[in-house]
């Protein structure tokens, strides 16, 4: 076998060798094929693998009749299979522009239009739609109307869902504090009052009053409710009640005998409540192994400032009675201390 033909074995056998894909690579490289340009057109890639290979045949049209000869081929990789395309030199891309708008296809194309991101009113307003509304007429009396009909719960499971668009409202606020820019603000000036990004910027800007007027809304009714004060309250000027009798085994008047495990007689003389749970309970408390006395001690389960706001006549005057109860059970248990010259302190 001759030198001449053990070298043309050799380079068969070594591009026998070479990987397809290497090698059509190579053989197209620098060449611009039809799908790459319509993607370079903007045009999306369902559009380019469908409508590519009869763009192509446009293209070749285009360059036989203006260079008089046939396009040069090039390899691409189609779904998969590399299939011989017509192939241009990057020179030659009028024949592509030219053949994107005589190809019916392409000429008719158009690419759909960037999504916009919202503005953060809009977004506001989407994903608070409907929260006002759900506060409208509650008050102490409409959570009232529902135990009537539904059951002593039913107040409760109607504050609880409206708890979570609070919470689902603050969070919206604070994500179009954190978001919206002097610019936002300016592009909705000078828009007419009607317009929908108009609108959502006042929606969105008055957000926090229209929040807060639904939070106190929540607080009132539930409160009101919870101390039934519906302003008919009705006090009675009668005396006071007879002294408890001193049950066997206990030291004071009025213990329930709950602490003897803890050597101690209580008794409450009052209790004044406050909002959300809080309270300022009154007791007389004689231990086994000194003398009796009294404490007054804020009981407060939600960690929050005791208050009670009165915001009627009924209101006042039942509060009033409340510490003159309370300031008469102190007086008659008063009789329990050591003298005040012992020097004996009130405790609170």
């Amino acid at each position: 076998m001759s030198h001449a033909l053990t070298s043309r074995h050799r380079r068969i056998d070594a591009a026998a060798a070479v990987d397809k894909a290497v090698l059509y690579t190579t053989i197209s490289a620098g060449m611009v094929l039809a799908r790459r340009y319509l993607t370079g057109r903007g045009v999306d890639q369902a559009f380019a693998d469908q409508y590519g290979s009869p763009f192509g045949r446009t293209a070749a049209k285009v360059y036989r009749t203006e260079m008089g000869t046939e396009p040069r081929k090039a390899w691409s990789n189609v779904h998969g299979k590399w299939r011989r395309v017509n192939g241009f030199l990057p020179s030659e891309t009028a024949v592509l522009d030219k053949a994107f708008v005589t190809y019916k296809r392409t000429a008719e194309y158009v690419a759909p239009a960037p999504v916009a991101e919202p503005a953060p009113a809009e977004v506001y307003v989407n994903a608070t739609a409907g929260y006002a509304a759900r506060f409208e007429g509650l008050t102490g009396d409409s959570l009232r109307a529902l135990e009537t009909v539904h059951g002593s719960e039913a107040p409760t499971d109607h504050i609880a869902p409206l708890l979570d668009t609070l919470a689902d409202w603050r969070q919206a606020l604070d994500r179009f504090e954190a978001t919206v820019t002097d610019a936002d603000e300016k592009t909705v000036e000078g828009l007419p009052e009607d317009d929908p990004r108009r609108a959502a910027w006042r929606a969105a800007s008055t957000g926090m009053d229209a929040f807060l007027k639904a939070q106190a809304a929540v607080h009132g009714a539930y409160v009101d409710w919870s101390f039934d004060l519906t302003g008919t309250v009705e006090i009675n000027d009668t005396p006071l009640p007879a002294a408890p009798v001193i049950a066997d085994g206990c030291r004071i008047p009025g213990c329930d005998q709950h602490w003897h495990s803890d050597g101690l007689c209580v008794a409450t003389l009052g209790e004044l409540r406050f909002a959300e749970g809080s309270s300022l309970p009154i007791e007389l408390t004689s231990p086994d192994d000194g003398a009796p006395y009294i404490v007054a001690y804020a009981f407060d389960p939600v960690a929050m400032n005791m208050r009670l706001q009165m915001d009627t006549q009924a209101d006042a005057v039942a509060f009033a009675k409340a510490l003159r109860d309370a300031a008469d059970a102190v007086d008659e248990a008063a009789a329990h201390l050591a003298p005040a010259t012992t020097g004996t302190a009130v405790a609170l």
